[in-house]
């Protein structure tokens, strides 16, 4: 009889989530896929992951050939990090690498398979499970194939990854493998957010002894030359 009453009880939660869910979708008939994809922006910054799903659903399910597209599905990735459902997350990035509909895309979808090996990692410490390293050196591997991608020039995935990676090898407590990555994040991506930040977790860790690199010079534009005006005036004989 116990066990009749926990299925009965199960049943109405689940028709009663499915009944929820479909509300929920029924209330954005109409919406465009730009509103959709707010909609879902504005539920995940308010911690509404459910409701972010719903409206990145939308934009996934209805209109696969829109421009909100692959945000959408990246906002879905994020959304199931959040709750855990890492797998899933990660299975909508890999397809979306796949299908390679947006090459300009595809180092800042690289940089979230990267944040889910991260996220893993994180999660994996707090419920006992020692796959810390091996879930880093995962994420090192594909922050560089955003760096490595040859068919984008998105200066903001590609600079953002490679100051990660020097984050992670910290993390790792590899400090010399960490400069490298810094200097390589200040060299390459000048005037980056994300360099001058390299700079200044390079130059910490030189003074905490951490590292023993030289700075890098980096190469200054020579300077303009000035031309003199000439002179057109005859002097006396």
């Amino acid at each position: 009889m116990r066990s009749l009453v926990i299925l009965i009880l199960l049943a109405v939660t689940l028709i009663f989530s499915c009944s929820k869910k479909e509300t929920a979708v029924k209330s954005m008939e109409g919406l465009q896929p730009m509103e959709l994809l707010e909609k879902g922006n504005r539920a995940y910054l308010e911690g509404d992951m459910e409701g972010a799903l719903a409206a990145y659903g939308v934009v996934y399910n209805r209109y696969p050939t829109s421009r909100e597209y692959i945000d959408a599905i990246l906002g879905m990735a994020r959304a199931y990090n959040n709750m855990g459902d890492f797998e899933r997350g990660f299975d909508l990035l890999y397809d979306l690498i796949r299908e390679n509909m947006v090459p300009s895309r595809v180092p800042e979808i690289y940089n979230e398979m990267a944040k889910y090996y991260e996220v893993s990692a994180l999660y994996g410490k707090q419920v006992g499970i020692d796959r810390e390293e091996e879930d880093y050196q995962k994420a090192i591997g594909y922050y560089q194939k955003a760096v490595d991608y040859p068919n984008s020039d998105d200066i903001t995935a590609k600079s953002y990854a490679q100051f990660q990676i020097g984050e992670l090898y910290v993390k790792l407590g590899k400090f010399q493998d960490a400069g490298l990555a810094y200097q390589s994040t200040v060299y390459k991506y000048q005037g980056t957010e994300w360099a001058l930040l390299a700079q200044q977790r390079f130059d910490q860790l030189r003074q905490e002894g951490q590292i023993t690199l030289s700075p890098i010079q980096l190469e200054q534009k020579p300077p303009v030359p000035v031309i003199q005006p000439t002179d057109t005036t005859k002097s006396p004989e």
